[in-house]
């Protein structure tokens, strides 16, 4: 009953409003001891609502930007800071260069353990077959797969351990570990001063090259391209697989000439000489590793340097 009352009542405003929508009264202001008019107005319902419609849309329209342009909106819950969202952006960004570095990075490792397990091809007749190279990817490994890596590791360490036992006598390394590839022709894989010589005790497989940059690198024999691209560690590395079970690594390079499945010929430029990657020095340089059969062998008892 209550809520039928009110109903009628309100119902009753309203029709008292709409009859008196358009119904003028004067507002007038006079003084208390002589009623001297001061000033008056006259207004209507329909101003009424109009004047504090407006006044209630100016007012939220005015908190809102002196919120918006005032420090006041950082105390809302909620709303971040400038500086919080550039470092979201800046973290954010981050982390997809991350994902791609780690991405990157898994695919240079998946190719270099395909490549010592002897996946790559290793002789002219494979090297003559474009298409399986140009096929070739990342490959789920299986569990053969992994005791091979695990027998060319414990050789490789077998190697290492001899190597610092004695530096100075080669003689004690096992003959069917040492390298032999004296009847190879090879040529420089570019010109320069060598800054960084080869050391099996340092864990340094490979010779340092400094020239400037943009210097071009060549390739030292004939061969096709294994892979090609960026390594957090490495920069811009290209890895070549040439026949008798030759490999070779050129890191550090400011830009790549050629890409995976490319066949490259002897003195054929493949990369231009550069300063990428994190484990690098401050000039221009190339990193160059010569392996064979799986082992690092000192590019310089087998290449003549310009």
């Amino acid at each position: 009953m209550k809520v039928k009352e009110l109903f009628g009542k309100v119902k009753q405003l309203f029709k008292s409003l709409s009859n008196n929508w358009k119904t003028h009264y004067r507002f007038t202001v006079k003084t208390e001891e002589n009623h001297e008019e001061k000033f008056s107005f006259v207004l209507t319902p329909q101003r009424i609502v109009a004047v504090v419609g407006s006044s209630v849309v100016g007012l939220i329209a005015l908190t809102a930007l002196i919120i918006s342009i005032t420090p006041l909106k950082y105390y809302i819950p909620g709303y971040t800071t400038r500086e919080e969202h550039e470092l979201y952006m800046q973290v954010a960004g981050q982390v997809d260069s991350l994902e791609l570095l780690l991405s990157q990075n898994q695919q240079y490792l998946d190719n270099f353990v395909m490549l010592l397990n002897g996946e790559i091809m290793d002789d002219e007749n494979h090297l003559s077959n474009e298409e399986s190279s140009e096929n070739q990817g990342i490959q789920e490994r299986d569990e053969d797969q992994k005791e091979a890596m695990d027998k060319v590791v414990e050789e490789a360490n077998l190697l290492l351990s001899e190597n610092v036992r004695s530096e100075e006598d080669n003689s004690k390394i096992p003959v069917s570990h040492r390298a032999n590839i004296s009847n190879v022709v090879l040529y420089p894989p570019t010109s320069g001063a060598i800054i960084k010589e080869f050391n099996l005790a340092s864990n340094t497989f490979g010779i340092d090259i400094r020239n400037a940059k943009n210097t071009l690198i060549t390739s030292v024999a004939d061969g096709i391209v294994i892979y090609a691209g960026f390594d957090p560690t490495s920069g811009n590395t290209l890895i070549i697989q040439h026949p008798g079970g030759i490999i070779t690594i050129y890191s550090h390079n400011e830009l790549l000439l050629k890409s995976v499945g490319s066949k490259v010929k002897m003195g054929e430029p493949v990369a231009k000489m550069g300063n990428s990657g994190k484990d690098t020095f401050k000039n221009p340089h190339l990193h160059f590793e010569l392996w064979y059969n799986g082992f690092p062998v000192n590019p310089l008892d087998y290449i003549v340097m310009n």
